[in-house]
């Protein structure tokens, strides 16, 4: 079962979208067809997207819309990629493992095992 996703920053999307349509005749402008009324219109929430040109208008941003499951996938493959020496030289699994000096310098002398 996956965790709950965590809230997300209100305003990103909108933050950014904003910023690049600031910018008179940017790219995103000219991905989607815009003049500077419709970008206004757009800004004031006076007019929408067509569902045609939403693409387009991400990959202007310099965004691209990817699934959770690929996001989730991903951050396994690098937090694993992160500990993939102690494979590669032999030991097994990989994973951080305390070194004999922590863990003798655990209180108990045992690692923290008990």
């Amino acid at each position: 079962m996956n965790p709950s996703p965590r809230p997300h920053t209100s305003g990103t999307i909108e933050r950014v979208l904003r910023k690049h349509l600031c910018q008179p005749g940017g790219a995103v402008q000219e991905a989607v067809g815009w003049d500077a009324p419709a970008v206004s219109r757009f800004l004031s929430g006076q007019q929408g997207v067509p569902i045609g040109k939403i693409d387009a208008l991400v990959a202007a941003a310099g965004y691209v819309l990817v699934s959770r499951e690929y996001l989730d996938a991903m951050g396994t493959l690098c937090e694993v990629g992160v500990h993939c020496r102690c494979a590669r030289e032999g030991g097994g699994e990989c994973g951080p493992r305390p070194s004999v000096a922590q863990a003798l310098a655990a209180p108990d002398g045992n690692g923290g095992a008990g």
